[in-house]
């Protein structure tokens, strides 16, 4: 079908209010997570300082200035810093379209715009003060102007539009590079789609020599260019590209396939199992594609030999290799994770043009749908923008797929602040991100080495311990930070757990610092089972106000082996027929020692602490406690039938 020179305009203009509509739609609702607040403490330092910061980290400056200079001009709402990456996005979308007006048709660069638009990563990395939505909207560009170089030489353009578009292209080039190092793989692409012209080019034998080298001039000189211009930088590129502690996924080659597939379709806010109906979709609209590729082939004899080569001049060959060489090296490189997928974004407009060629009205398209139909090619579409639409209701309602909530962390620990509090940040730079929203100066960064030096980070806690009375700890990146919980196992030991909570995919965590000393003071020689005796407790105080921190040691004894693993719950309870007011579950000693490891008459002293809530009312309460199986949650019994062991009344004040 093809589109009126009045409906394109209005087409056109739709798409990018829909794209600008679904960027900014809801874009400051979750908190910025760690990586944002790296970038905003980045606004906060000096040109030299980000330089500095910059090449000690794992990402080139040139963002950074960039949103410096925003953050100047614009202020530092979440909702402005983060709106620097919508723009990024939605002059993505206008690229995208103007890229399919150049390979295809009007009808194709719409479907195309339409696609990016309402793509699930395109959308997520404009919400996100990241330099990937940048990255992506240079590397549309960069194919933009590499495709125009082809066509622009002094005899149909003149010199002076010849020297524009080659000094656009070699800043572009500077700037992808000085964006993100996953620049380069756009850069191969290019090359790669310019290299094998240049070999075709020979061999049909189509121009005159003067003409080719003037072409390979046309091709090697602003990427020169480009390269001295990086040269400052390429040798901390080297450095850090070499000795970066990626953990990378050697995935088997179809699972890593699929894992690629589905994120350039669907992005991360849609689980493997949601993603089937929308990945057939886009099967079908790539092998369309693909024929449509096929049915641009020109014959060409050499010597005799008859060949068939696709024009690599072809629009449909240069979307394909700038989709197929970044996911190509992608998996090869082993970098298909969770934590590294978004490097795949680069390949995401590609994706997009690929779709919406199949509905290109041309004539030489015709014949593709045809043997298609359009039927196929509009049943395929709905079944991608389904998936689509599921993974954007997660992106923007799911709280499973949220981002840290810093925010929310912020505003807890606000609300019960007191004297004698410390936060600990387990991650090098996770403080940066809680400075936007905690203005407090008890901050301590905890794990700062890497590898963590462990002798000197007890000796850190175990002088925090002396000086504080409650601890709060803010887990993220353990895997890197300190995948031995070398914090946690401390912590878990030595002083009392009373909360344990996820905010997105960060938790925090409550540790009251020992004020009992530690021995007995309450017998109780409770039986719980057959096999589990209760020899006694100890309670910090017998009165409490909303706030503290209740501390209970108890001391278990093992009648004999236990071979299943129980969980220890602690209840203050007000009425008998009604929830518990407060509580804490867990395994022994913070799971440090489990039933399973329990040897039969060795006192186990096992610490939990119970948070009591700010609303608690004031009055006595009943502490109880008992024992669970962790996977049928059957509690076990004491010897009057009972599933629970009343200990001590608690007053709060």
């Amino acid at each position: 079908m093809r589109i009126s020179n009045l409906q394109s305009p209005i087409s056109i203009i739709l798409i990018l209010l829909l794209a600008t509509f679904l960027r900014f739609y809801r874009i400051d609702v979750q908190s910025l997570w760690h990586d944002e607040g790296n970038s905003y403490q980045m606004t906060l330092k000096s040109a030299d300082r980000i330089i500095g910061d910059a090449a000690a980290d794992i990402h080139p400056p040139l963002y950074y200035f960039l949103l410096s200079a925003w953050r100047l001009v614009a202020g530092e709402s979440e909702f402005v810093l983060r709106g620097l990456s919508a723009f990024f996005g939605i002059i993505l979308v206008a690229l995208v379209y103007q890229i399919g007006k150049k390979c295809f048709d009007e009808s194709a660069a719409l479907a195309s715009a339409f696609f990016a638009a309402i793509h699930p990563a395109l959308i997520y990395y404009s919400q996100e003060m990241r330099m990937y939505e940048m990255v992506a909207m240079i590397g549309a560009a960069s194919w933009l102007m590499a495709d125009s170089r082809w066509r622009m030489d002094a005899s149909h353009g003149g010199w002076q539009r010849v020297i524009i578009h080659h000094s656009s292209f070699i800043i572009l080039l500077t700037l992808g590079l000085y964006t993100h190092y996953s620049f380069a793989f756009v850069v191969i692409a290019i090359n790669l789609h310019s290299f094998i012209y240049f070999i075709q080019s020979a061999i049909r034998d189509q121009q005159s020599k003067i003409t080719n080298y003037q072409l390979l001039i046309t091709w090697l000189l602003p990427q020169s260019i480009a390269l001295l211009l990086y040269l400052p930088w390429l040798p901390i590129a080297y450095r850090q590209l070499t000795t970066w502690p990626a953990a990378r996924e050697n995935l088997p080659m179809i699972e890593a396939l699929l894992g690629v597939t589905r994120w350039l379709t669907l992005g991360h806010t849609l689980d493997a199992d949601s993603t089937w109906v929308a990945l057939i979709g886009v099967v079908i609209l790539i092998i369309l594609g693909t024929i449509r590729l096929l049915s641009t082939a020109d014959k060409v004899h050499v010597g005799g030999l008859r060949f068939v080569l696709p024009r690599f001049q072809s629009p449909a060959i240069v979307i394909a290799l700038w989709l197929i060489i970044p996911s190509g090296l992608t998996i090869a490189f082993g970098l298909f994770s969770v934590a590294f997928a978004k490097f795949l974004i680069i390949a995401v407009p590609a994706l997009c043009l690929m779709l919406g060629s199949n509905f290109s009205s041309s004539p030489d398209a015709n014949l593709s749908i045809r043997r298609g139909g359009w039927g196929v090619r509009l049943i395929s579409a709905i079944m991608i923008i389904f998936g689509i639409t599921l993974s954007l209701s997660n992106l923007y309602f799911n709280p499973l797929y949220a981002r840290a909530d810093y925010r929310g962390i912020a505003r807890f620990l606000n609300s019960i602040a007191r004297e004698g509090d410390v936060i600990l940040t387990n991650s090098p730079s996770q403080e940066e991100v809680f400075r936007y929203y905690y203005t407090q100066p008890n901050v301590i960064p905890v794990a700062r080495s890497r590898p963590l030096n462990v002798p000197q980070q007890i000796a850190e806690l175990e002088s925090i311990s002396k000086t504080y009375k409650r601890i709060f700890v803010l887990y993220w990146g353990d895997g890197q930070a300190d995948p031995k919980k070398v914090i946690e196992s401390w912590l878990n030991e030595k002083t009392f757990k009373a909360y344990d909570q996820w905010y997105g995919d960060v938790r925090l965590a409550a540790y009251a610092i020992n004020q009992t000393a530690g021995t007995m003071n309450q017998k109780v020689n409770a039986r719980f089972g057959d096999r589990i005796r209760l020899e006694g407790y100890s309670i910090n105080d017998s009165a409490f106000a909303a706030g503290d921190i209740l501390q209970l040691t108890l001391f278990w004894n093992p009648q004999s082996p236990i071979s299943n693993r129980y969980k220890i719950f602690v209840h203050l309870i007000g009425d008998p027929d009604s929830p518990p007011v407060a509580q804490h579950d867990g395994e022994p000693v913070g799971g440090l020692v489990l039933t399973t490891m329990w040897k039969p008459n060795e006192i186990v002293r096992d610490n939990h602490g119970v948070f009591l809530p700010l609303d608690l009312l004031r009055g006595d309460y009943k502490l109880a406690v008992g024992l669970y199986d962790v996977n049928t949650g059957e509690r076990l019994t004491l010897a009057d039938g009972s599933d629970k062991l009343f200990l001590d009344s608690i007053v709060v004040k």
